[in-house]
C-alpha cells in the first residue's frame, strides 16, 4: 500500500517514513490491501508492531525499512495510504445497469465492480465468478462474513446466459464452499421475465433453502430497464401480471421458510408490490429488514419511523408549516398516504408530495434513489406553479445523492434549489429530523 502523505510530527514521520514508501508487511504478515491491514491490527495483542516498507514504492529498488509503530490505524499514525484498486467485472450481463447509462454522469457510476472485499465492507453485490482458491482461503481465514451475492438462478445454464459468461463457475458449488468456511450470504435475484422467473425462480429458492443457515436472506427484485438500451438484448419489463406471478411464488416459499426457520428469508422488493398493485407486507413481515438497502421493506420502514417519530414534532412547531416531499412516481401514492396519517388535517404540518418523472433514464425507472437533479428541480418548479403557492420547506430524497452530496447527473442540493427557484431545499433520509431541524432553527440535527 503506497504512502501518499506523511503528517509532519506524527509517529510515522518521526519513524522516518516518507511519501512513496510502500507498506508491504505488518507483524510479519504481508499487506496486500486495507482489508489485510485491518485484519492484522484487529487481531494484534501487542501495543507495538513491526511495520515494513519498501523505499521508493512497489516498483522501486530501494531498501526495505522496518520500524516499530503502534498497532493503530494508519491515519492515526499520520499515514495517508493509497486507496485499494477495485476488481472489475468480467461478465457481460444482459441486464447490466451500467450498460444502460447515458454519457455524462458521475464517473463512478460506470465502474463495474466485482470485488468480494467491497461486498464484505459495503454490501456490494458480487457474482463470485472471479474468486480464486486464494480468495476462498482468505475469506475463510479473515472470516469475511456476510457477503452479498447475486445469484439470479441456480440453474447454471440460465445463470450463464444471464451473466453473458459461458465459463461462469457453478454458483451452488461456490456457495457450498463459502458455507464450509462459515461464511453467511445475503443473496439477490434480479427477475428477467421469461428467463429466471416461474419454475426457474421456484427451483432457485428451493436450492438456496437447501443451503440452510448459510443463506441469511434472499431479495427478489425486478430488472431495471432504462431508455438507453440501443444495441442491447431485448428484455421485457416486469409487468403487473409478472409481478403478481413472482410474488405468488415468493409468498408460498415464505410460508415454508417460516415453518422451517422462523423467518421469511425471501423478500420481494417494494417495487414488485407497487407494480402488482398489492398491499405491502406488514412491518413484521420483513423480520429484521436484512435487505433494506436493496429496496426491500424500505417503505414500511419509513412509514413506521414516520408514525413513531412524528410525535417528536408536537410542540416543536410554533406555526403552520407546509413541507413538500420529492419522490419517484411509483412510491408517491404510498408516501402521500403515510404522510396524511402521520400529519392529519388539523395538525400544524401539511405534507405535500411531488412525484417526479425520470426523464434522464426513462419513465420506467421510478425509484427515488435514481432521480437526477435536473428532474427534481423541474418537478419542484412545476408543482409549485400548479399549486399556486410555495411550501415552507422542500425535501429531496437523500438516497439520490452520493457521499459527496451529488446526484447521478452531478447536481448539488444548492444547484437544484437555484434551478427550481425554491428555498430552503434539503436532501435527507430522515424526514422528521429535517423538519425538526428547520422548525427549531437548526438546534436539532436531522
Amino acid at each position: 500500500m503506497l504512502v501518499q502523505t506523511v503528517e509532519r510530527g506524527s509517529p510515522a514521520a518521526l519513524a522516518g517514513i516518507l511519501p512513496d514508501d510502500d507498506l508491504v508487511a505488518v507483524a510479519g504478515r504481508p499487506v496486500r490491501d486495507s482489508l489485510d491491514l485491518i485484519y492484522i491490527l484487529g487481531w494484534a495483542d501487542e501495543e507495538s508492531l513491526a511495520w515494513v516498507f519498501r523505499r521508493g514504492g512497489s516498483a522501486g529498488a530501494g531498501d526495505v525499512v522496518s520500524v516499530d509503530l503502534p498497532a493503530d490505524p494508519a491515519d492515526t499514525l499520520g499515514l495517508a495510504l493509497a486507496a485499494d484498486s477495485t476488481r472489475t467485472c468480467g461478465n457481460a450481463c444482459t441486464f447490466c445497469f451500467v450498460d444502460q447509462l447515458p454519457v455524462g454522469l458521475r464517473p463512478g457510476l460506470y465502474v463495474r465492480d466485482e470485488d468480494y472485499r467491497l461486498s464484505f465492507a459495503y454490501g456490494n453485490y458480487v457474482t463470485l465468478t472471479n474468486l480464486t482458491d486464494e480468495d476462498h482461503e482468505r475469506i475463510c481465514e479473515q472470516r469475511l462474513s456476510p457477503l452479498y451475492v447475486s445469484v439470479h438462478a441456480t440453474d447454471d445454464t440460465v445463470r450463464r446466459r444471464m451473466l453473458g459468461n459461458p465459463n461462469a463457475p457453478s454458483i451452488l458449488v461456490a456457495l457450498r464452499r463459502l458455507a464450509t468456511a462459515g461464511t453467511r450470504v445475503h443473496t439477490q435475484i434480479v427477475i428477467c421475465p421469461g428467463v429466471n422467473d416461474g419454475d426457474v425462480l421456484d427451483a432457485t429458492l428451493a436450492d438456496l433453502a437447501g443451503l440452510g443457515e448459510t443463506v441469511a436472506s434472499i431479495a427478489v427484485v425486478p430488472v431495471g430497464l432504462t431508455a438507453h438500451r440501443d444495441g442491447l438484448p431485448a428484455i421485457d419489463p416486469v409487468s403487473a401480471e409478472a409481478s403478481r406471478a413472482v410474488l405468488t411464488i415468493l409468498e408460498r416459499r415464505q410460508r415454508q421458510f417460516r415453518r422451517e426457520r422462523g423467518e421469511a428469508i425471501v423478500y420481494g422488493a417494494d417495487e414488485l408490490y407497487l407494480t402488482a398493485e398489492w398491499e405491502l407486507p406488514p412491518y413484521d413481515g420483513y423480520d429484521d429488514f436484512p435487505q433494506l438497502e436493496n429496496g426491500v421493506g424500505l417503505l414500511r420502514s419509513f412509514e413506521a419511523d414516520l408514525r413513531e417519530r412524528a410525535r417528536d414534532l408536537e410542540g416543536a412547531v410554533d406555526r403552520a408549516l407546509v413541507i413538500d416531499v420529492v419522490t419517484g412516481e411509483l412510491a408517491a401514492p404510498f408516501l402521500a398516504r403515510a404522510l396524511r396519517e402521520a400529519f392529519p388535517p388539523r395538525s400544524d404540518i401539511q405534507a405535500l408530495v411531488t412525484p417526479t418523472r425520470n426523464t434522464l433514464l426513462g419513465p420506467s425507472v421510478t425509484v427515488a434513489g435514481l432521480l437526477p437533479g435536473r428532474d427534481m428541480a423541474l418537478a419542484l418548479e412545476r408543482k409549485t406553479l400548479e399549486r399556486g403557492f410555495a411550501a415552507d420547506l422542500f425535501l429531496l430524497p437523500g438516497e439520490a445523492f452520493n457521499e459527496d452530496g451529488v446526484t447521478l447527473d452531478g447536481m448539488t442540493v444548492d444547484e437544484i434549489a437555484r434551478a427550481a427557484g425554491r428555498t430552503p431545499v434539503v436532501a435527507t433520509r430522515d424526514l422528521v429530523g429535517a423538519v425538526l431541524d428547520f422548525a427549531t432553527g437548526g438546534e436539532e440535527t436531522p
